[in-house]
């Protein structure tokens, strides 16, 4: 049997436009791209494998908390290594947080950069 495919069977799908000042090798705006990541990867086949993979590798549970992840708890992709520091975008190096402990983890990493005292200025 043939059928003829019309245009209107094939869903739109909008890019997301990354924004403008966005770098993603500066470490302000990692938890940005970590969320672009855990979007995209909800929107193909081979991502949706990823964090199945994932999930199962952490035995469902959250890796700061120790409590399990859930489509109710929801979660969010983090880099282990961060891309800043040379980590890349293979299953070893992520793993799945709920959002409230993923926005800990990166306050505790702001607080410990505000506090090395590097200002980013070299000194003469």
């Amino acid at each position: 049997m043939v059928k003829l495919v019309n245009a209107s069977d094939t869903p739109i799908r909008r890019h997301i436009k990354i924004k403008a000042e966005a770098h993603p090798f500066n470490p302000a705006w990692e938890e940005y791209f970590e969320n672009r990541l855990g979007l995209q990867m909800k929107e193909s086949l081979r991502g949706k494998n990823k964090l199945l993979f994932l999930w199962y590798a952490q035995e469902g549970k959250c890796p700061n908390c120790n409590e399990r992840i859930t489509k109710d708890t929801g979660w969010n992709v983090h880099y282990t290594r961060r891309k800043t520091d040379g980590g890349k975008n293979i299953v070893t190096n992520l793993s799945l947080l709920h959002p409230n402990c993923h926005r800990q983890i990166h306050n505790r990493e702001k607080k410990v950069a505000a506090g090395s005292g590097d200002t980013g200025f070299m000194e003469a």
